[in-house]
């Protein structure tokens, strides 16, 4: 073997090595960049600048940095573009697209809304073209989101169905054709949906009144707590169908009885730790109420905590309205 040989061989080896140095390095969790993003964190997490999902949960925010680190975003767009649902990250359909047309190969994009015979839509088409692959087309079709139990959801698969169809089309599409630059982030929008806690059908020549009154009857008038959404800036009531009402009663007895007025409580200086008093309240309601395990889970999925000792003190109050309306 020729010294030029050897030296070529050495060469790529030394290459090799850094390249999995690089990999190992390459990343908020490195040793020397870990300790400064965590710092920084426990700094910024009380700031009401933060996204309120992010606020007073520092370790949060850190992995939200990380995983914006892997795909290219600056922390200042990860806050804003990465929610964590149901404890996985997620992508705004906006964000997801224009992350992957950032992409060196990214080709081209074509989204085209399917209509019916007298111009409805119906679904939407997605087809999008990277550079040296074949294109990625995916439909997302009404059929498809009442199948899924998506359109007798209160949201926007009731405000804007023709946008939902859109971004659900899309977010397949990007997908299939950006794995490299997703790196396993899905669509916000699709996420939601996955955390009903059972999809429903409503067939179409049972009225929606009769189809909520049979539910009820089979779930032996159990009560829930909707987790579709962590968008707290609509009451928890206004997610609901109103003719369910705001929650499912227990019983007739429940429901006729007269509701507390909502239990208003001195604030503070310290906005992000639940007061003792707000969580024995909580409890007692709970109990009164006679929530079961089932359903304080979706409260602590909706208030995207893990207990309720972890709820902040603005959270604890809403909750407590809530159990009052219940």
């Amino acid at each position: 073997m020729s010294n030029t040989e050897l030296a070529t061989i050495k060469e790529n080896s030394l290459e090799v090595n850094h390249m999995k140095l690089s990999r190992l390095d390459d990343s908020l969790f490195s040793k020397e960049l870990a300790p400064h993003y965590m710092q920084l964190a426990g700094k910024l997490a009380s700031s009401e600048l933060v996204p309120k999902s992010f606020r007073g949960k520092p370790q949060d925010l850190f992995i939200c940095w990380a995983m914006g680190y892997q795909v290219g975003l600056s922390p200042e767009q990860s806050m804003q573009c990465i929610a964590v649902i149901n404890g996985k990250p997620s992508m705004w359909g906006d964000e997801m697209l224009a992350l992957c047309m950032a992409h060196k190969d990214f080709d081209d994009i074509e989204e085209v809304p399917m209509k019916n015979k007298d111009g409805t839509v119906i679904g939407f088409s997605c087809t999008v073209k990277r550079r040296g692959k074949s294109p990625k087309v995916n439909e997302f079709t009404l059929d498809m989101a009442k199948k899924a139990g998506l359109l007798g959801k209160i949201g926007p698969w009731t405000q804007y169905p023709e946008r939902m169809l859109k971004v659900r089309a899309r977010g397949f599409s990007l997908r299939d054709a950006f794995p490299d630059a997703l790196k396993g982030i899905k669509l916000r929008e699709e996420v939601q949906d996955y955390i009903e806690a059972e999809y429903k059908v409503v067939d179409d020549k049972v009225s929606r009144t009769e189809f909520l009154k049979q539910d009820l009857i089979n779930r032996g008038n159990h009560v829930e707590i909707p987790a579709e959404t962590t968008d707290r800036t609509v009451p928890m009531e206004d997610k609901l169908d109103p003719e369910e009402g705001n929650l499912r009663f227990n019983s007739v007895e429940e429901a006729s009885a007269p509701q507390e007025e909502s239990v208003v409580l001195e604030s503070d200086n310290n906005l992000y730790d639940i007061r003792p008093a707000q969580l024995q309240t909580i409890k007692r309601l709970l109990e009164e109420k006679a929530f079961t395990e089932e359903r304080i889970t979706k409260a602590l999925i909706y208030y995207e905590v893990d207990s309720l000792e972890s709820m902040t003190c603005d959270l604890a109050d809403h909750f407590i309205d809530q159990l009052n309306k219940a």
